[in-house]
C-alpha cells in the first residue's frame, strides 16, 4: 500500500501537466530503451494511411472519421464531460439569484370562507372581509468558502477526468481508424480470392468437359465421371460462399460511414505497393505519447484529486449568505428606500454522526485511487508487450509474403504441367483438379498473407501511438 503512495507522489511531482509519465517512474522491472525495426525509414505523416499511397482508401477513411456513430458518441461524451469539468469550476463561485413573488391573502370575521357561513346559518352581509396582498423582489448569494480545498480538489478530479476523456476519444479515432483500414484490405483480399476462385471454376469446367467427352467416347467408368461431378460441383459451391464473404465485408464498410448496407462499395483491385515507413531505431520511451496510456494517466490523477476531496469531506465547511431587496404590500412602493430588507449571514455545517459514510466513501476513493494505479501499470505493460509483438509479427509477415509468393508460382508450374499430361490422357481428373486447386489455394493463401503483411505494419503504427513525422540525422 505504502508502495502505491509513494508511486504517485513520484507520478504527481513530474506529469502535472500534459506530459507523460516516465515508465520508469512507475515500475521497478528492465524495460527496453529503444527497439531496432531494421525496416525502411522515411518520413512518417501523421495520417500515416496516406502512405499506401491509396486515393480511395484516404476518401474511404474521410468519411469514415466524419460518419462514423462510435467516433461522434465518443466527441459527444468527451463535450458531456466537458461540462461536467465547467460544473466543478463553477462551485468555487458565489451563487446569484434574483427572486420575486405577489400573494394576495382573504381574511374574514367568521374564521372560515363565506360559503360555510352560508351553511352555518350566518348571513354574508354579517361577515366582514379583509384582503391583503404582498410583493417581494430580492437579490441573493450563497457561496461556500473553499477553506479546506475541497472544492478545489473536486474541480481538478473533473479537469483531469475530462482530459482522460479526451485522450481516450484520440485513441478510439486511432484504433477505429485502424480497424476501418484494415477491413479495407480484407474486402481487397476477398475480391482476389474470388478472382482466384472464379479461374478455379474455370479451369475445373475445363476439366469437366474433357473429362466428359471421355466418358462418351466410353474410355472412362460412370462411377470417376460420376466422382468428377461432385468435385465440380463442389468448386461452383466455393465460388458462391467467396462470393457471400466479398458482399458482407462491403456492407460492413457502408455501414461504418454511415450509408445503407449494400455492396456497392468503391476499392482498388490490388493491394498497395507502398506501405508505412517506420525509422530503423525507435525509443522505447515513444509509446508514453499513446493516447491510452495518458488517458490513464489523467484518469489516475482524478482518483487521486477524488481522494483528497473525500478526506477534506470530513472537515466542517462554511457558507455566506445575504439577500438584499423589498417587501411591501403595495407594487409601487418596491422602488421605495424605505420598504427594503437585506439579510446576512453565515452557516457552518461540521459532520458529527452519519453512521461511518463519509470514512466509507474516503476509503472507495482510496481503493478507487489504488485500482486506477493498477490500470496505468497493466496499461503500461500491456503497450510494451504490444509492441514486442507488432514488432516481431511485422518481420514474421514480410518473410511469410516472400514464401507465399513462391509457393505460388510453383504451384502454377505443377498446374501446367498437369493439365497438360491430363490433356494427353497421361494422368487422372482427380490429379489435374487437385493441381488445379492447390494453385488457387495458393494464390488465396498468398492474398491472405500480403493483407496479414498490412495489417501487421498497421498494429505497429497503433502500438506505437499512431503516425509521426520522423527525421534521420
Amino acid at each position: 500500500m505504502k508502495k502505491y503512495f509513494l508511486l504517485i507522489a513520484i507520478i504527481l511531482n513530474g506529469c502535472a501537466s500534459k506530459k507523460a509519465i516516465s515508465p520508469d517512474d512507475v515500475i521497478n522491472i528492465p524495460t527496453p530503451t529503444s527497439w531496432e525495426l531494421n525496416i525502411s525509414n522515411s518520413i512518417q505523416q501523421e495520417n500515416w494511411w496516406y502512405e499506401f499511397n491509396d486515393p480511395i482508401l484516404n476518401k474511404f477513411l474521410d468519411e469514415f472519421l466524419d460518419n462514423n456513430i462510435n467516433l461522434e458518441k465518443a466527441m459527444l461524451n468527451t463535450r458531456k464531460v466537458k461540462q461536467g469539468a465547467v460544473i466543478a469550476t463553477g462551485s468555487l463561485f458565489p451563487t446569484i439569484s434574483v427572486g420575486s413573488s405577489g400573494s394576495e391573502s382573504e381574511q374574514n370575521t367568521a374564521g372560515f370562507p363565506p360559503i360555510f357561513s352560508t351553511l352555518f346559518g350566518q348571513s354574508s352581509d354579517e361577515v366582514s372581509v379583509f384582503t391583503q396582498e404582498n410583493f417581494n423582489l430580492s437579490l441573493s448569494t450563497q457561496w461556500e468558502i473553499d477553506l479546506w480545498g475541497k472544492l478545489r480538489q473536486g474541480r481538478i478530479a473533473s479537469k483531469q477526468q475530462y482530459l482522460s476523456t479526451k485522450y481516450y476519444e484520440d485513441y478510439l479515432k486511432l484504433s477505429l481508424t485502424a480497424e476501418a483500414t484494415k477491413l479495407y484490405f480484407s474486402i481487397i483480399e476477398a475480391e482476389k480470392i474470388l478472382v482466384n476462385s472464379a479461374q478455379k471454376l474455370a479451369n475445373a469446367e475445363t476439366l469437366f468437359s474433357l473429362y466428359a467427352l471421355r466418358y462418351n467416347k466410353g474410355s472412362i467408368s460412370i462411377e470417376a465421371y460420376q466422382q468428377s461431378e461432385i468435385l465440380f460441383n463442389a468448386t461452383k459451391s466455393d465460388f458462391q460462399n467467396k462470393q457471400l464473404v466479398l458482399n458482407t465485408l462491403k456492407r460492413e464498410a457502408k455501414f461504418l460511414i454511415k450509408n445503407y448496407p449494400n455492396k456497392n462499395f468503391e476499392h482498388e483491385k490490388n493491394f498497395p505497393t507502398l506501405i508505412p515507413s517506420l525509422p530503423d531505431i525507435v525509443p522505447a520511451d515513444i509509446i508514453k505519447r499513446r493516447p491510452d496510456l495518458i488517458a490513464q494517466q489523467y484518469n489516475l490523477l482524478s482518483s487521486k484529486a477524488l481522494d483528497k476531496q473525500a478526506l477534506l469531506s470530513l472537515l466542517p465547511s462554511f457558507s455566506l449568505t445575504g439577500s438584499l431587496g423589498s417587501s411591501s404590500n403595495d407594487l409601487k412602493d418596491l422602488n421605495n428606500e424605505d420598504f427594503s430588507v437585506w439579510s446576512k449571514g453565515l452557516s457552518v455545517f461540521l459532520p458529527v454522526f452519519n453512521s461511518g459514510k463519509l470514512i466509507a466513501n474516503k476509503k472507495i476513493a482510496n481503493t478507487n485511487k489504488e485500482i486506477a494505479m493498477l490500470d496505468f501499470i497493466n496499461a503500461l505493460l500491456n503497450a510494451y508487450k504490444e509492441v514486442e509483438n507488432a514488432i516481431e509479427s511485422d518481420k514474421i509477415s514480410s518473410d511469410a509474403l516472400l514464401v507465399a509468393s513462391t509457393n505460388a508460382t510453383l504451384a502454377e508450374n505443377i498446374y501446367i504441367t498437369t493439365f497438360e499430361k491430363f490433356n494427353r490422357g497421361a494422368t487422372s481428373f482427380e490429379d489435374a483438379i487437385n493441381a488445379n486447386n492447390a494453385l488457387h489455394n495458393s494464390l488465396d493463401l498468398k492474398a491472405t498473407i500480403e493483407k496479414v503483411r498490412l495489417e501487421q505494419r498497421i498494429n505497429l503504427i497503433l502500438a506505437l501511438g499512431g503516425g509521426f513525422k520522423y527525421k534521420n540525422d
